[in-house]
């Protein structure tokens, strides 16, 4: 039976999209409309089928063949109504991805909270676009690049709220799970609280990917703990808005920023607790203040770094996103190992961190780390005594913060946070070997100066001189963070 049903869903989707095609040649319909028009009713067709299906098998396949046609058609310029925009898009390839996921993760136990996650994304996400399309005078701002208004933001969060509310309350009963009223209220406050958060910072369509993916993690979690974890997450969560809010008006952080830290911050502050919040709160706002000293210094390096003062979203996750996915897994997969990569990544990006904010005021000319040569202040794998004595500091600290905060080093060698600290070190040196090796590195043809950036002297492209031009600075601290991880979590494995 439940392979009828899929080939009447398949039948079904079909039609829906021919009918928006027809309606759009005929009833010369906007693009935007018709692709809002199959958002909202192929989400809620999809979303009604844990309803109809005792089987995910039938709903994977679907799925997994709606991914290849409409990356196809994309690529082809077939079926303008659902996948032309005026900017790129890959929102119809990460819908059906969204719905394989959920559908692998959620199908067994938790089916009410994989129709709240499609529902969400197929009605609040697409009544965000269309209210913000449709107000006559918006309140714009831009997080990731792409335009968003603060009307579609508010209809997001409202929209989310009462989804969330009414899957929670109603919903959920058909996985045996009964929630209050004031409960669900709660909750659901929580989860559209992020989502909108997901669906500000989305770009090329990602909202079909965050929006539904970070609304289920956030019901799961909320249905799955008991009421102090909850209040926890919740406080985590306050937490991290505070400190983005607070962040964005100190101009540590620009609105891309902002938004990304309170993403990232809301996952580990109400996720990791204390354990991993302040060892990475550390880090930020003691990175934060260092960045902005010395700042006329720093002035004279703001053609050959690619980015400097107010952190954006590249910054944030390149440096963070690494800890924020451990704690992710160590969510699921409990393990002290998680932790001490935790740590060590944080260890390794303070390090970077530190030894480039404190290494620019050395009076002795940096060497290049692989050569040795004296290179210019500011050149990428430039090394310097004073650099590397401030990230030794920097990982230092994040680490015997770690050991205050935490009693995972029972029973463990009392030289083992000195491994750690020498692993973060190691990440920050695998960060300097990257950047003088593959990271890319430009010339201006106005001015003739090397630099990191892509635009120099007033916009003017610059040309790749070396290097790999997908892998800019960002690319490098995120693999700063990887080894920072790997090298702790690995000192963990052989001890």
């Amino acid at each position: 039976m439940d392979w009828i049903w899929l080939g009447i869903l398949f039948f079904g989707l079909v039609v829906v999209i021919a009918f928006s095609e027809i309606i759009r040649k005929t009833q010369n319909w906007s693009i935007k409309v018709t692709r809002k028009f199959v958002h909202i009713l192929t989400g809620v067709f999809i979303a009604l089928t844990p309803f109809l299906m005792t089987d995910s098998c039938p709903l994977l396949v679907i799925s997994a063949i709606f991914v290849i046609v409409n990356l196809i058609a994309i690529q082809r310029g077939w079926m303008p109504g659902m996948h032309a925009t005026a900017r790129i898009s890959y929102g119809t390839v990460f819908y059906p991805i969204s719905f394989f996921v959920l559908i692998l993760l959620l199908w067994n136990g938790h089916k009410s909270i994989l129709v709240i996650a499609m529902l969400i994304m197929a009605i609040a996400d697409a009544a965000a676009a269309i209210v913000g399309e449709s107000v006559a005078q918006p309140k714009n701002y831009r997080v990731a690049g792409e335009l968003k208004s603060v009307q579609g933001s508010l209809m997001m969060f409202s929209t989310t709220l009462l989804i969330t509310f009414l899957g929670l309350f109603f919903f959920s009963r058909i996985d045996g799970i009964f929630v209050s009223a004031g409960h669900a209220l709660w909750y659901a406050i929580v989860v559209a609280i992020f989502v909108t958060g997901c669906e500000a910072l989305s770009f090329k369509g990602s909202d079909n990917l965050s929006v539904p993916l970070g609304a289920a993690f956030f019901c799961y979690y909320l249905l799955s703990h008991s009421v102090n974890q909850n209040i926890t997450l919740t406080f985590g969560v306050w937490l991290a808005l505070v400190i983005a809010l607070l962040s964005y008006k100190l101009r540590f952080l620009s609105i891309s920023g902002a938004v990304a830290t309170f993403m990232l911050g809301a996952v580990v502050f109400g996720v990791g607790k204390w354990e991993y919040s302040l060892p990475i709160l550390l880090f930020f706002i003691l990175s934060s203040l260092l960045s902005k000293a010395g700042k006329q210094w720093k002035r004279r390096f703001a053609d050959t770094f690619q980015k400097g003062g107010r952190r954006d979203l590249g910054q944030v996750f390149a440096n963070g996103g690494i800890a924020g996915v451990i704690v992710l897994l160590w969510n699921f997969f409990p393990s002290d190992a998680f932790y001490f990569a935790f740590v060590g990544s944080v260890a390794a990006v303070t390090a970077d961190t530190w030894g480039t904010e404190i290494g620019v005021f050395s009076k002795i000319m940096p060497r290049h780390i692989i050569s040795f040569k004296k290179v210019a202040p500011g050149t990428s794998g430039g090394v310097t005594a004073l650099g590397f004595f401030g990230g030794l500091v920097g990982s230092a600290l994040i680490i015997l913060l770690g050991k205050l905060v935490t009693n995972r080093y029972f029973g463990l060698p009392e030289y083992f946070p000195l491994l750690l600290i020498f692993a973060g070190i190691l990440g920050s040196v695998v960060d300097s070997i990257v950047g003088a090796t593959i990271q890319a590195q430009f010339k201006c043809p106005n001015c003739g100066k090397i630099t990191e950036k892509p635009e120099h002297c007033g916009g003017q492209p610059t040309a790749l001189t070396s290097g790999i031009e997908a892998i800019d600075n960002d690319v490098v601290n995120a693999i700063c963070a990887l080894a920072g991880a790997g090298f702790a979590g690995l000192a963990f494995l052989i001890i």
